[in-house]
């Protein structure tokens, strides 16, 4: 059996009721009980609602939860784009550097180019300046093979 508690009013109303035992006094006790109860009811219901705020006061709000994800996203990223600049970085450098042997390469083909045309040129200006005695020289060669 539960225990109610009972203000002093309505015990009072009970009691005078009790000894009267009218309809009226009996109306007025319970009505006087159904506003004590209701008084109690609200209080429980305020004290629920306060632990109730409470509570949910206590849990991360979304807010917090974002804060919380974004702090390893930020640090996620921030390493990432470290990453990103040192590989950019040490890309660069191997692109300056290939670029440069390329150049010197570029630069040695057409040293190259300019000895063979320099060979080449003066190689067709000896063949034209020497190109009776040369011929001369090869009938010679030849007519001493037919002779023999």
């Amino acid at each position: 059996m539960k225990n109610y508690y009972i203000s002093e009013g309505v015990k009072a109303l009970f009691s005078v009721y009790f000894k009267d035992q009218t309809e009226e006094n009996f109306i007025k006790a319970l009505n006087e009980f159904a506003k004590e109860s209701q008084i109690n009811s609200q209080e429980i219901k305020d004290k629920s609602f306060r632990e109730f705020k409470e509570a949910i006061s206590k849990l991360p709000t979304i807010d917090l939860l974002n804060t919380r994800f974004d702090k390893p996203e930020d640090s996620v990223c921030a390493k990432l784009d470290k990453l990103e600049y040192s590989i950019g970085a040490k890309l660069d450098k191997l692109e300056y550097s290939i670029g440069a042997k390329l150049d010197k390469l570029e630069n040695k083909l057409d040293s190259f180019k300019r000895e063979v045309r320099t060979y080449v040129i003066i190689l067709a200006a000896l063949m034209f300046i020497l190109q009776p005695t040369i011929f001369d020289l090869i009938l010679s060669i030849f007519k001493s093979f037919l002779r023999q």
